[in-house]
């Protein structure tokens, strides 16, 4: 199973916190501060799974996540929004390759979030 994951998350402080907790169980990470930026690594590396945060400066997670879906099928996502009131679009909630469990910020248990990643990818293979 390949384990490289995109961290996609406009505070950096926040990425370098899910970079250090994946490293720690053996993933090779990738960081981006935008949805821009995130689509920018894609087009050069091949990653097989991204952690996504919503609210982003410019392109939202909900965007990035749309196109991502339709350019890299060997992809999957896990979705990590500090925002109470959101709630997965049907359009991405109804694909295979997104979590229906949706990570609410901060994230207390970390392991959990490991597991449904581990989970996505063995599913796609």
């Amino acid at each position: 199973m390949d384990k490289s994951i995109l961290v996609v998350d406009d505070e950096s402080f926040v990425r370098q916190s899910f970079a250090d907790f994946l490293e720690d169980n053996l993933w090779e990470t990738h960081q981006a501060e935008s949805g821009e930026a995130a689509l920018e690594i894609l087009s050069g590396v091949k990653i097989s799974a991204a952690i996504v945060d919503i609210r982003l400066g410019g392109m939202v997670g909900d965007e990035f996540i749309r196109r991502a879906l339709h350019l890299y099928p060997q992809m999957v996502f896990l979705i990590c929004t500090g925002s109470p009131e959101y709630h997965i679009p049907s359009d991405i909630f109804d694909s295979e390759r997104v979590s229906p469990i949706l990570f609410k910020k901060p994230v207390s248990r970390m392991s959990e979030l490991d597991v449904e990643l581990s989970r996505l990818i063995g599913h796609k293979i």
